[in-house]
């Protein structure tokens, strides 16, 4: 069973890099089934930073194979000239701890943070490196975070768990239902 558990959060934490869910919902729900007693606490952490790992290197080596030789093509010129593009790569070459480190902790932006370091040649293991432990750091507090909801079941009873799947229903749908609403109002004047 706890293997099945690991798979699961691996593979939700994982498929937050293709899908509209955020991974600390994954992160979160990762904390909760370990304190649910689902699972043991550090495999979870290790399933969940395993695949925070393994996403963003696959943003980090698209940003490296496809960014950089777009970047390269006539259109990529005319985007961003060759003089800032050089600008850009020098910029992370001096600071591409430090880009890495804030872009594990910008949600929406992370994809893209790790893609333009992948494009400037940042080297692969130090970006793995600084990556591991900003990871360690960021799946440690949220599922944590998700270890102590799970506290909460304990004392709050099972109508917890309504309320966070509400919550996650709303975060998920809420925007398409806000969309569809919008589309029919403004035809129907």
């Amino acid at each position: 069973m706890p293997l099945s558990i690991y798979s699961g959060i691996f593979l939700a934490t994982l498929g937050t890099t293709v899908t509209p869910v955020p991974e600390e919902a994954a992160l979160l729900a990762a904390g909760y089934a370990a304190r649910t007693g689902h699972a043991p606490l550090l495999p979870c952490i290790g399933a969940a930073l395993l695949a925070i790992l393994a996403g963003d290197t696959v943003a980090f080596l698209v940003g490296r194979w496809l960014l950089s030789r777009l970047l390269r093509t006539k259109l990529g010129t005319k985007l961003l000239p060759q003089p800032r593009r050089e600008w850009a790569e020098r910029l992370v070459a001096t600071n591409g701890a430090r880009a890495i480190v804030v872009g594990r902790f910008l949600t929406g932006l992370r994809g893209f943070v790790y893609f333009a370091v992948g494009a400037s040649r940042y080297p692969f293991a130090r970006f793995l490196a600084v990556d591991a432990v900003a990871g360690a750091v960021d799946v440690g507090g949220l599922v944590g975070v998700g270890f102590a909801f799970g506290e909460l079941r304990g004392r709050a009873g099972t109508w917890v768990d309504l309320i966070a799947a509400a919550i996650l229903l709303a975060t998920l749908f809420g925007p398409a239902v806000v969309r569809a609403l919008t589309n029919v109002e403004g035809m129907t004047r």
